[in-house]
């Protein structure tokens, strides 16, 4: 058998040139977001199908970035959120020392942060525990007493003095039954305590004070878990996501929030940070955040969904970036908060949530929800388009004014 002596003949390994493409934006686009505009759904959805303009996202952006740069591979790296979209520090606190001592001590703020199963459920066993606990007790009292102990052929009680601690009482079960009349104070039928032994008295009183101790408990728990702050600030919206567009000719980073209640929070103060990871020259990677300066100093009136702007000029924390490139290749969260009073309360609330790079969007901008209804005199807005963005020109013939 002869060997053949050609070399194997490889794949040729070559390199993809990517298309120059430029932004481009058609002239028919109505940029003020009539009934006309909406029809098309390319301009409101990020995804352009059936169509070669770009939409202005970032993902559409970072889908050609992947595609089309062979000498470069581009990962996509999810950011680790420090607050979450519902509001919820991703934050998570280990080894403390005493930590269960710690909650034992603040008992009252332990049952406000447990869940609703929880703290009913450890309502309905402290009923249950104190029920069987005076049930023994009481059954204790009036066995030492001998009023368990009857005559077996005529029935009478053999025990001392001459009426039971608790007539009307023969076995456990009977004295369980005692023991819940007395805790609920639906008042005594054939069951209820004599004079004869001071004891059940005593056990009484302490049962009746340990009833109003639970109820009250329980009452004023419930009531705070209701109203308390956490729960009213659920109530305010935020948009899905953030755009960076142009605004009077200053590129301006833009998200929408709105209280849909009829009684909104008072003196409402909005603040966004931006929270990055920076290395040191010793190589420490420390978490810093800088704070975004707001249009009017973040002070809004949410009556109706308002836009929040902030100005990227040289002194904001944004201002590196300058193309939609550089906004998907980037590592940072924007923290929004948003502090008021409930009228309701009168209590402070704050409402929290977060964006990061794949969920701002360059290029787009919020259409306009609020119309005046002349019927009704008054204005309406539309909450289905809440989260709803039509992509706008950013080439710099259009941004000169």
């Amino acid at each position: 058998m002869q060997r053949s002596t050609q070399k194997p003949h490889y794949f040729e390994v070559t390199t993809v040139q990517s298309s120059q493409e430029t932004e481009i934006l058609t002239d028919n686009i109505d940029y003020q977001a009539d009934e006309s505009s909406l029809v098309n759904p390319s301009l409101l959805s990020p995804y352009g199908q059936g169509s070669n303009e770009w939409s202005g996202s970032t993902i559409e952006l970072n889908a050609d970035l992947k595609r089309n740069e062979p000498d470069s591979f581009h990962y996509y790296h999810k950011p680790n959120r420090v607050i979450e979209k519902n509001g919820h520090e991703n934050v998570i606190f280990t080894k403390i020392p005493e930590k269960s001592w710690r909650y034992i001590r603040d008992f009252v703020t332990t049952l406000i942060e447990l869940d609703w199963k929880y703290m009913l459920t450890m309502f309905v066993g402290s009923y249950l525990v104190s029920w069987i606990f005076f049930a023994i007790l009481c059954y204790m009292v009036a066995y030492s007493h001998g009023d368990l102990l009857f005559d077996e052929i005529t029935g009478e009680r053999l025990g001392e003095g001459a009426y039971p601690c608790i007539v009307g009482v023969y076995d456990f079960t009977s004295m369980l039954i005692y023991s819940i009349e007395t805790q609920t104070t639906i008042g005594f039928g054939e069951k209820y305590p004599s004079e004869e032994c001071p004891e059940t008295m005593f056990l009484f009183i302490m049962q009746i004070i340990c009833s109003i101790a639970i109820e009250g408990g329980m009452v004023s728990i419930i009531y705070v878990k209701t109203a308390r702050p956490v729960r009213q600030s659920k109530k305010l919206k935020f948009s899905d996501k953030a755009v960076i567009c142009y605004r009077d000719g200053k590129l301006c980073l833009l998200f929408r929030v709105c209280d849909p209640r009829e009684q909104q929070s008072i003196g409402s103060k909005i603040r966004v940070y931006m929270i990055v990871d920076r290395p040191t020259r010793e190589g420490e990677i420390i978490k810093t955040h800088a704070e975004l300066k707001l249009i009017n100093n973040g002070q809004q009136i949410i009556a109706w969904p308002e836009i929040v702007c902030h100005v990227i000029d040289e002194s904001s924390p944004l201002r590196d970036f300058k193309s939609a490139k550089d906004l998907n290749a980037a590592h940072f969260e924007l923290y929004v908060s948003i502090v008021g009073v409930s009228p309701a309360t009168a209590q402070v609330t704050e409402a929290r949530t977060s964006y990061v790079p794949r969920e701002i969007y360059w290029g787009q901008r919020f259409i306009n929800i609020i119309k005046y209804d002349t019927n009704n005199r008054r204005y309406v807005y539309d909450y289905s388009n809440f989260n709803t963005t039509i992509s706008v020109d950013m080439t710099k013939d259009t941004r000169e004014i």
